[in-house]
């Protein structure tokens, strides 16, 4: 298992946040020549490369530096490559499937795709953006102190003269540790850290990682309901999260890309984290969720309601609980929602007359329950009852 820790520098001084502007700035160009000179043909695109054989970038001439830029302009290049592919090989599906249809151009139909000898390298134009400066060990080393939890001593790629010889300049960034990197307290933590600029604020990564544990042979069974009013309901009639509709709701208010916006967006994610944690799993062994797929696009909901849905990202609440069954080896299964909201967890009866509003009332048996916790019921039956092809095991 792999975790991480996110760290503001906040405490840092302005020098010291001169410096990191320095490097951020500098570390992008350097990045974006040493893709040209990749895409040109003047370097070549290997997994490694000799740092003698990278030049100067953007007056960049230390060596870890140089290789470390390297290494991230040749991944982005490959994942370029690959996308464009991928793009060009559904164009090429389009096209083979209109010419087969109407029959002409028989010297392209004759040809397999991997005949057809594309350049894809003309058509790559990467330009990175919002980048991460991941550092090895070799470029940073780590020192506790008392006014902070720890200090990270950041080698930078400039050189100050002493007594006639060069020596790197360093940057000495204060971390205080949260609740979040405290949980991983126990964990080893990896030799690689990553630098990061959100907005105007710098960020430390730090990386945990740990051997996932046995699963539990013994526990109770649970099954839970992801909703839009109440987040999580769960099959022992509990329910989480009653706030996450307002919370869409006013980011669905706010102007995109605006500061309030991101905050508001970050807001959420914390609260659906908040909300999946204050869940007592301790004798769980067996968790069982719906698989939830293309709601938005198959939604017959009104404009404005879908506005609001957008924002109600399910994926972040069954990533979560991933994250959390693996570390406290329990077995986790997803299965289909389809009907669970319309089927009575007592009869089976199914009738989506049944359901209205929060409340399900059986059309068939007269059985009264909150709507959530009924279909959370169902879930719960569907991962234990239904057979081993229809379940989606993680």
């Amino acid at each position: 298992m792999i975790r991480s820790s996110k760290h503001i520098l906040k405490y840092s001084n302005k020098n010291k946040i001169e410096f990191l502007e320095s490097l951020y700035t500098d570390y992008k160009v350097a990045l974006q020549e040493c893709i040209e000179l990749i895409l040109s043909g003047t370097i070549p695109l290997k997994k490694f490369l000799s740092t003698k054989d990278i030049p100067v970038l953007n007056n960049i001439n230390h060596s870890q530096w140089k290789a470390i830029i390297y290494k991230q302009a040749s991944e982005i290049i490959r994942s370029t490559i690959k996308k464009n592919k991928d793009i060009r090989f559904k164009r090429y599906k389009k096209v083979y499937y209109y010419f087969k249809t109407k029959n002409r151009q028989l010297q392209f139909l004759n040809k397999r795709y991997s005949e057809l000898n594309l350049k894809y390298k003309q058509f790559i134009k990467p330009e990175p953006k919002n980048i991460s400066i991941n550092l090895d060990y070799h470029l940073f080393n780590t020192q506790f102190g008392d006014s902070f939890d720890e200090f990270i001593r950041i080698h930078l790629p400039y050189f100050k003269k002493k007594k006639s010889k060069d020596f790197s300049i360093t940057l000495n960034l204060p971390v205080k540790y949260h609740k979040q990197s405290l949980k991983y307290s126990d964990w080893k933590r990896s030799k690689t850290i990553c630098l990061s600029k959100v907005n105007s604020n710098f960020y430390l990564t730090f990386f945990y990682e740990k051997t996932e544990p046995n699963k539990k042979q013994e526990g109770s069974e649970l099954g839970i309901d992801i909703g839009y009013k109440k987040l999580l309901s769960t099959s022992d009639n509990k329910f989480y999260g009653t706030e996450i509709e307002s919370l869409c709701t006013k980011i669905s208010k706010k102007l995109r890309g605006s500061k309030n916006y991101s905050q508001s967006l970050t807001h959420r994610t914390n609260y659906i984290n908040k909300v999946c944690n204050s869940l007592d799993l301790t004798k769980v062994n067996y968790l069982v969720l719906e698989d939830l797929k293309n709601l938005k696009h198959k939604s017959k909901f009104s404009k404005k309601f879908n506005n609001k849905l957008q924002y109600w990202t399910y994926s972040k609440v069954l990533k979560k609980f991933e994250s959390l069954c693996s570390e406290q080896g329990i077995y986790l299964e997803k299965v289909s929602p389809a009907y669970t909201s319309q089927t009575c967890s007592e009869c089976g009866f199914i009738d989506k007359e049944s359901r209205n509003k929060e409340s399900f009332i059986c059309t068939s048996c007269g059985t009264v329950l909150d709507a959530d916790f009924n279909a959370s019921i169902n879930i719960l039956h569907r991962g234990t009852y239904s057979s081993s092809q229809e379940k989606l095991q993680i």
